[in-house]
């Protein structure tokens, strides 16, 4: 599978989701609001082509946005 360019904030928002944040973990990490959160993850599930939460987390591992411990 390709990668689609993801800008930083969706990067910033892919890791968290990553390590099993929620939207409200998110926003506050980042300090933007509850809808930008949700806003910004179905920007990356369209560009990704997923639909879930659990698939995001499984490719953002896969292209090197977070490593397993």
């Amino acid at each position: 599978m390709e990668q689609a360019k993801l800008s930083y904030r969706e990067q910033e928002v892919a890791i968290c989701v990553a390590q099993g944040l929620k939207d409200s973990e998110i926003s506050k990490t980042l300090g933007v609001s509850m809808r930008r959160t949700g806003e910004i993850v179905a920007a990356i599930k369209y560009k990704w082509n997923i639909k879930t939460r659990v698939e995001l987390a499984i490719l953002a591992y896969h292209f090197g946005f977070v490593y397993l411990n």
